[in-house]
This record gives structure tokens, C-alpha cells and sequence, in this order.
């Protein structure tokens, strides 16, 4: 089926019929299923080109039940396997099963009550309050779209559990020109620790992936979390992170975001004490158009977040970067910082950095900063002076650009360097045309 002709479907379904019994009705409102896409005078959104989305007639995709694991080198003991954004449960090995509990959505609803206000049910709970005052819900359309679509999970951590191997969560993209919609609501429980590698791998071209994620880290608990795609290609990616962090909550999130992706992450600091490090690389090619927009909420005291990113264009492409960081009343002793640095490869490359701070509070500390360049050619030049090869220089001074981040992941490390291999390899057969 056509993704416009469920849509149109849905304006006669009723939400007894939809059989979610955790959605509200403003998620069936008309006008939000006839403009699932935020417009370009939305904050969020006015960087990122949403043309691509648009030109296409989406398929809603198939389960798929393969058996089979396409990525043989993937080694975790603990290794959730998503077929087109549904878990497949024969494919999933847990080895700490005392310690992560996985449901699906309707049995969670049905039996952990205590726990279903944190199920995404209202396109209000991520909606923008504006400085004017006005409630803006476009920028959680796509999130509304996920939640009428999706097969979702639940994702549980035991209180007082430290999950001593990391967790992957392997989503294998087999659909073409279809979207799918991956949720998974993660919740570490008070003095819970995990660590979560995030991947998806596109083994077609031309789909979208519509990705939504809700973290909530209870009363002292850590959690690392990593993500980052594999041969994107040709592929669309919009995807939402969410994190709620209560009182000395720790969470520590690196993204890499490539190809034409569009990513919102909001973090919101509820307890005292809890805190957040972020960061980032974003890389784009050829035509691509890559966007991210990260907001924390410092919403109690002595709170602390840390953004850091970097930014890579080469080609015809944009990378483009909002970062919010928001203090409420009530926060005293917070401190927030932002910072990104970006390269241009070439003259037709474009990036774009936005810091942004909204402070409410007084006694508090925040910073940000941004940079824009070229690559330094006196680097290029004493490389070059020692025997390296132009092309080797060039790439020796992106890799320690980006080293400045200390992924500590091997897996995001050996993508990165992956990736900067292919943006030479393409430039070089671009020459020889």
C-alpha cells in the first residue's frame, strides 16, 4: 500500500480500530495527516531539503521475515536484529536476560501501567514552545507518523543492573522505495548501566527510514549510546532522539550523521545533578543535504551538558547545525556549552552553524563557539615537504580533525576513516571523467 493512501484511509479509521490503545485522538486530526512534513518557515527544519521526500510516492514496508543476518561480522553477545524496523525475535540473542527485558509495545502498555505516560502518545509532548508563546507542533509531524505506523519495542533495563556487554541494535533496511519506522523506548532504571551501539544498514536503495527514539535514565543510572549508519547511499534518513534524564542520570551520545539525513536529539536534564555529553560529526557529499538539530533543557539545578561536533562538506553539499541549549527557572548552578568547528573541501561546499542559548535562570554558566574553514595549506605544504602525497596530506589532516572528537568506538572510528577514504576514491573518478 501506498503511504498517501493509508494516510487517506486513516481520516475514516477511528482509534478503536487502529487498536492502539495508548495513541490520543489529536495524533487522527486531519491537518496533521495532510501535512506529515514540516514546512521550511519551521525552525527546525528551514536548512534541510525536503524535496527529496516529497517527489517520491512512498510504499509503507513489508515485514520481513528473513532469517538470515546480512552483516556476518557483527560478533555482540547482546545483539537486538530489526528486519525493516521490526525486531526479528530469531535473530535476537541476549545473553544478560536477568538484566534487559524486551516487550513489545501493546504488551507493555497492557502490563507495566506504572510505566505508559512515557510511551509517545500526543504530537504535544515534543511540540516548540516559540519565544511569542506559540505551541508549534509541525516539528513533531514525523514523529506522529512513526507512532501511527510503527511496531514498536520497549526496551528495559533492571534497577540496580550494570549490562557488562554493550548492547547493538542492528536494523537491516531490505525495503526499496518504502518507508519504515523504526521506535524503541529504552528505560534504564534507577543505578542501571548500558551501553547501546546503534546501527542501521541500508542493503537497498531509495528508502526512507523514519526513525524515533525515547530514552528515559532513571535516578543514577548511565548510559553510553552510539549510532551511526552504514552504506546510506542513495538512502533518506529522519530520524528523533529523545533522552530524559532524572536526578545524577549520565548519558553520553556520539552520532554520525551522513547522506541526506535530517536529525532532531533533545535532551532534557530533570535532575539535579544529571548531565549529558554529546557529540558529533556530520559529513556530506556530492549533493547531499545534512542537517542536525540538538536542544538540551536544563530543567533543575546543577545540571551540566556538553555539545561538541564537527562538520565535513565536500562537493555540492551542506552540512548544517542548530544547537539550543535551554535553561529554565529554577536551574541555578547549570552550565551548558556548545562548540563545532567545520572544514570545506571545496568552493561549492556549504555549512551553516547555529548556537542558540535561552537563559531563564541567573547564576548559571554557558558558552558556545563556531568555526568555518579550509583546510590549512602550510599543513598541506611541511606534509608534503616530508614525502606525503598531496591527497594523503589532505586526508591525514581531515582523520586528526575529526580525532579530536575521541570516539572511543571502534566500530564509529573505523566508519568514519571509511567514509573519508570514499569521499577522495569519489572526487579521483570524478577527475578521470
Amino acid at each position: 500500500m501506498l503511504l498517501n493512501d493509508y494516510l487517506n484511509k486513516l481520516k475514516k479509521t477511528s482509534l478503536k480500530e487502529l487498536n492502539k490503545p495508548w495513541i490520543n485522538g489529536d495524533l487522527l486530526n486531519k491537518s496533521l495527516i495532510d501535512n506529515i512534513f514540516p514546512d521550511e518557515k519551521t525552525e527546525e527544519w528551514k536548512n534541510f531539503n525536503l524535496n527529496p521526500f516529497l517527489e517520491k510516492k512512498w510504499k509503507l514496508s513489508k515485514s520481513e521475515n528473513n532469517a538470515n543476518l546480512i552483516n556476518k561480522d557483527l560478533s555482540h553477545e547482546n545483539l537486538l536484529v530489526f528486519n525493516n524496523g521490526v525486531l526479528n525475535k530469531e535473530l535476537t540473542k541476549i545473553n544478560e536476560k536477568e538484566k534487559v527485558k524486551i516487550y513489545n509495545l501493546k504488551d507493555y502498555y497492557n502490563n507495566k501501567k506504572n510505566n505508559i505516560n512515557k510511551i509517545y502518545s500526543s504530537n504535544q509532548k515534543y511540540a516548540e514552545e516559540r519565544i511569542s508563546g506559540v505551541i508549534d507542533d509541525k516539528v513533531t509531524n514525523l514523529l506522529s507518523l512513526n507512532t501511527l505506523l510503527n511496531n514498536g519495542i520497549v526496551i528495559e533495563i533492571s534497577k540496580d543492573s550494570k549490562v557488562n556487554n554493550e548492547i547493538c541494535l542492528y536494523n537491516q533496511i531490505l525495503a526499496d522505495e518504502a518507508i519504515i519506522n523504526p521506535y524503541i523506548l529504552i528505560i534504564a532504571n534507577e543505578n542501571a548501566e548500558v551501553s547501546f551501539l546503534d546501527l542501521t544498514s541500508y542493503i537497498k536503495d531509495n528508502s526512507w527510514t523514519n526513525i524515533f527514539y525515547e530514552i528515559y535514565l532513571e535516578k543514577n543510572s548511565k548510559a553510553k549510546i552510539s549510532n551511526l549508519s552504514l552504506n546510506q547511499s542513495m538512502n533518506l534518513n529522519t530520524s528523533s532522539y529523545n533522552f530524559h534524564l532524572e536526578q545524577d542520570a549520565t548519558l553520553e551520545f556520539s552520532s554520525i550523521n551522513k547522506g541526506n539525513s535530517k536529525k532532531d536529539i533533545r535532551v532534557f536534564l530533570n535532575g539535579e545533578n544529571s548531565k549529558a555529553d554529546i557529540k558529533g560529526m556530520l559529513l556530506s557529499k556530492q549533493s547531499e543535504n545534512n542537517d542536525i538539530f540538538c536542544k538540551v533543557i536544563h530543567n533543575s539545578m546543577k545540571s551540566i551538558s556538553n555539545q561538541d561536533w564537527r562538520m565535513i562538506s565536500a562537493d555540492n553539499s551542506k552540512t548544517s547545525l542548530n544547537g539550543k541549549i535551554k535553561i529554565l527557572k529554577g536551574s541555578k548552578d547549570s552550565s551548558g556549552t556548545f562548540f563545532s568547528k567545520s572544514i570545506l573541501l571545496n568552493k561549492k561546499a556549504k555549512a551553516f552553524s547555529k548556537p542558540e542559548l535561552e537563559i531563564f535562570e541567573d547564576q548559571v554558566s554557558c558558552s558556545h563557539g563556531s568555526s568555518f574553514g579550509e583546510i590549512e595549506l602550510d599543513k598541506i605544504f611541511y606534509l608534503q615537504s616530508r614525502g606525503v602525497p598531496k591527497e594523503e596530506a589532505i586526508r591525514v589532516l581531515i582523520l586528526a580533525f575529526i580525532s579530536e572528537l575521541d570516539f572511543r568506538n571502534e566500530t564509529i572510528s573505523e566508519n568514519i576513516i571509511n567514509e573519508i577514504k570514499q569521499v577522495f576514491l569519489e572526487e579521483k573518478n570524478d577527475n578521470r571523467r
